[in-house]
């Protein structure tokens, strides 16, 4: 095996990003991702012919910190499909110490728009959340669900604010429940500490990251990988892969 294929193998599956890394603009200075803050991420999808991620679309992730612990997650993501694009804004509620951003209430609106901007028919969803003694109950203008849940869980966005606010050492893997697509309940899961790493950035600059693995049942691995001062910088879903384009301490 030669000693490219090693260091593909390596940098797997980060190495799916090359062509937008070559842009890649590191962000340097402080970061508190306890604090409040704004980030936005290039969305890419990976499939095709290796290494042109295209880009599709963003991910506004804001983080609003209060004084007794609270914390409020905005989310806006938009993405471009064939003939039109899919929008999805969310607000999530949780706490500082919530040590996977686990959410106690959350609402939520997907949308899908044609070419010409306007929504198409019977494509809006829109949801509320709660969680209160191990249950959660989810309501629509059409029905009202629960679902419980035991131990620790997470809405798959809320894992963009946790990873930069854990350790970047090796530890025990933390296991829970994955509220996916903020209403589908998924068991086993698993987030863990990979590994450090450098990564060959625009300019030739090395970035310093460190990576963790997302990992359960009902889903694609995803990786996230972290710098020095916690910023998440890039994350790669199976076929769609995220790029940091903005962080701004607020």
């Amino acid at each position: 095996m030669s000693a490219a294929t090693n260091q593909s193998l390596d940098n797997y599956p980060l190495c799916s990003l090359t062509s937008a890394l070559k842009r890649f603009q590191a962000p340097r200075g402080a970061f508190d991702a306890n604090g409040s803050w704004r980030q936005t991420y290039r969305v890419y999808t990976l499939a095709g012919r290796a290494p042109a991620a295209r880009a599709v679309g963003a991910l506004t992730l804001r983080r609003r910190a209060g004084d007794d612990g609270a914390v409020t997650l905005t989310l806006d993501y938009v993405k471009q499909l064939v003939g039109g694009s899919q929008k999805v804004a969310a607000v999530l509620n949780t706490r500082t110490d919530e040590q996977l951003s686990g959410p106690s209430r959350w609402t939520f609106e997907a949308r899908l728009l044609a070419a010409d901007g306007k929504d198409l028919p019977q494509t809006r969803m829109k949801r509320s959340a709660a969680l209160k003694n191990g249950v959660i109950t989810i309501r629509d203008p059409v029905e009202t669900r629960s679902i419980r849940v035991a131990g620790a869980h997470t809405v798959n966005w809320c894992l963009f604010d946790a990873v930069q606010r854990l350790a970047r050492r090796p530890g025990p893997p933390i296991a829970f429940t994955l509220i996916d697509h903020f209403d589908e309940p998924k068991g086993a899961q698993s987030l863990a500490f990979r590994k450090e790493m450098t990564v060959a950035v625009a300019g030739g600059r090395a970035v310093r990251t460190f990576a963790f693995d997302h990992v359960g049942d009902g889903i694609v691995p995803w990786v996230y990988w972290v710098d020095e001062a916690g910023r998440l910088l890039f994350v790669v879903a199976g076929l769609e892969g995220y790029v940091l384009e903005s962080s701004v301490q607020q």
